[in-house]
């Protein structure tokens, strides 16, 4: 017989449910009286579970036997006084946690960083003048001021009336730069 093939019988062979399971096929065998395939195949053999077939179905599950209700004690379990100090305690208690939980909200704060950090109580300190200084006509002392120059790559300047002290000569139109003088004769600031 070549590999992969069956020999099916098909006199022990009742249906296709149990088609090439013939472990069980043999064991449903003796409860395999009915011809009714339909019957087998829709509702099952019959004996699997219970040979008692004719008796009703019992209402009892393992569910209904597990979860079954709580059983109402009709007798007295603690005295009156014993429940009305329960009840007292399980009410302060449980008032006492909803104002733990529901506290009523803070007010928020809407200080910024500047007013929590920066104090306006500034007083400046008034010192006397060592020489008189002009704000608008005089220039301010700077790292470039002070090292000019001196730095490689610096530009040549004009003077200090020019705008930006810078020599534009260069990029100036020849019509714009008619009767001015030369680059190499401006003085050197």
């Amino acid at each position: 017989m070549a590999e992969g093939t069956h020999n099916l019988n098909t006199k022990t062979m009742t249906g296709k449910t149990l088609v090439k399971n013939w472990v069980e096929e043999r064991a449903v065998a003796d409860y395999d009286n009915d011809n009714d395939m339909k019957k087998v195949l829709r509702s099952g053999h019959k004996g699997l579970l219970t040979t008692a077939c004719d008796q009703p179905v019992a209402q009892a599950t393992t569910t209904k036997d597990s979860f079954t209700d709580r059983k109402v004690a009709t007798v007295r379990q603690i005295g009156r006084k014993s429940e009305a100090e329960q009840r007292e305690l399980y009410e302060r208690f449980s008032k006492e946690v909803y104002e733990d939980f529901n506290r009523p909200p803070t007010p928020p704060d809407y200080t910024t960083s500047f007013k929590a950090h920066y104090h306006k109580e500034f007083t400046p300190i008034e010192r006397e003048e060592t020489q008189p200084h002009s704000v608008y006509g005089e220039e301010p002392i700077t790292f470039w001021t002070t090292n000019r120059g001196n730095l490689h790559g610096e530009s040549q300047s004009v003077g200090p009336k020019s705008t930006f002290r810078k020599n534009v000569a260069f990029s100036t139109p020849v019509t714009d730069y008619m009767n001015q003088t030369l680059p190499h004769k401006i003085q050197n600031w």
